[in-house]
């Protein structure tokens, strides 16, 4: 199993353009602080500001003061009352607004209007680019999946409930149709997100509340993949 985890690990590194030595060296240098600093979501502070942002889009799309009529997001003025600056102060208050306006823009979460207002084009903040919020993604992705299966194999004594980990795998789907497949899935996906969002508005503490109870953390990660044999002939190897 490890050696499996080991090649996917160093592949998705050649992916990236990783040359195999600073693979090795990041190996190593991981082996070593792994018994004196276990890794821990808060360690990656650029995914935080990643989870923010989403926030900020969540907010956006479910508060009635950021919605039209029909319960769309509406557009907003940067700066001003009940304005996207309103909504950065809350969730990023260490950001200028028009920065983090400039940034989503770029990375097409947001769009600007004829009049210079900002609306949403999605509830997530996935970027499309790979920039250092969106890799500082990827451990925390695989810490969360390897805690869940760790989790859900100890003694049935040891636990109370499992956590959720399903999936499926859709085999001989024609190529032409994975681009319906992936519209499929999102629409889907989005949909089980809002409804999760719904859920927990109900029962996670205030922002900024104390509580004497314990909190956690928790989330919900949907994705698809697609595996062609285009991989195996890229590195010369019979499909």
């Amino acid at each position: 199993m490890l050696e499996q985890i080991y090649r996917v690990i160093f592949e998705f590194a050649d992916d990236f353009g990783v040359p195999p030595q600073a693979a090795h060296r990041a190996f190593r240098k991981a082996k070593k602080s792994a018994a004196t600093s276990p890794y821990r979501l808060h360690q990656a502070v650029h995914f935080q500001t990643l989870l923010q942002i989403s926030e900020i889009l969540g907010a956006w799309y479910r508060e009635p003061a950021y919605l039209n009529e029909i319960g769309d997001p509406r557009p907003l003025p940067i700066v001003g009352a009940k304005s996207f600056a309103s909504l950065v102060r809350r969730f990023l208050p260490q950001f200028r607004p028009r920065d983090i306006a400039e940034i989503l823009i770029s990375e097409r979460l947001l769009q600007r209007d004829s009049k210079g207002e900002v609306v949403p084009l999605r509830r997530t903040a996935v970027f499309a680019n790979a920039n250092t919020m969106m890799l500082d993604r990827v451990p925390a992705l695989l810490r969360g999946l390897s805690s869940t299966l760790c989790y859900n194999t100890r003694p049935a004594s040891e636990q109370r409930h499992t956590r959720c980990e399903r999936g499926t795998t859709i085999d001989r789907l024609p190529v032409e149709l994975i681009p319906a497949f992936n519209a499929h899935v999102k629409k889907l996906a989005q949909s089980l997100l809002n409804q999760t969002d719904a859920w927990a508005d109900q029962r996670q503490l205030p922002e900024g509340a104390r509580s004497r109870k314990p909190v956690a953390r928790v989330g919900v990660e949907v994705f698809a993949f697609v595996e062609t044999d285009e991989g195996t002939r890229r590195h010369g190897r019979p499909g």
